[in-house]
């Protein structure tokens, strides 16, 4: 009994360190957010570079036109209307399998969309009204996530994701605080 567990154990070992092998080779990532296109209507690619350890690096680019933010922000339930984000990344795999891992990632965001504010504005005969002005906005955030990466056939991953970074330099004017969050499907090669 012990050498058939023994031999099961081994078997599975050597399995792990060939799948580990095969992903290992393979060094390019391209994703897709499927959770952001269902739930927010936003479109969410990502690609990611693999090194020899635990390191990689790599970005994501999120487009977003959902007609329930922008009725939102068109009848005043929010003020500002996040649009595009490009997000570059450096992650660290915390668990030895390559082909199942947790993850820590820093990131930076280059954020914008539009904003809208009440303002008073004076006639020509000093009387005073208030209107709504839309100006646009830009900002840059850092931040940091956590994930749990998986592989089936050595080239489909599938990553969920889940961090949080604040904008640092147009507060007044931007969200104060940017979320990644993420069901990714992507393939590995």
């Amino acid at each position: 009994m012990k050498k058939l567990f023994s031999l099961v154990l081994l078997f599975s070992l050597l399995s792990q360190a060939q799948q580990n092998s095969v992903i290992a080779g393979k060094k390019n990532e391209f994703r897709a957010d499927v959770l952001s296109a269902v739930v927010y209507s936003k479109a969410s690619l990502s690609y990611e570079r693999f090194f020899d350890g635990d390191f990689s690096t790599g970005f994501n680019i999120n487009f977003s036109n959902s007609s329930k933010l922008n009725d939102d922000f068109d009848n005043g339930y929010r003020n500002n209307l996040p649009k595009f984000e490009f997000n570059p990344y450096v992650r660290y795999a915390l668990s030895k399998s390559k082909s199942r891992y947790y993850f820590a990632e820093l990131f930076g965001s280059y954020n914008g969309g539009d904003y809208k504010e009440i303002i008073r504005l004076e006639d020509e005969n000093g009387i005073g009204y208030y209107t709504t002005q839309k100006t646009k906005y830009t900002d840059f955030a850092l931040g940091g996530s956590l994930g749990y990466k998986m592989y089936f056939k050595d080239s489909i991953a599938l990553e969920f994701l889940v961090g949080f970074g604040s904008n640092l330099t147009n507060k007044a004017k931007s969200p104060d605080v940017i979320s990644r969050v993420g069901l990714n499907l992507g393939y590995r090669f």
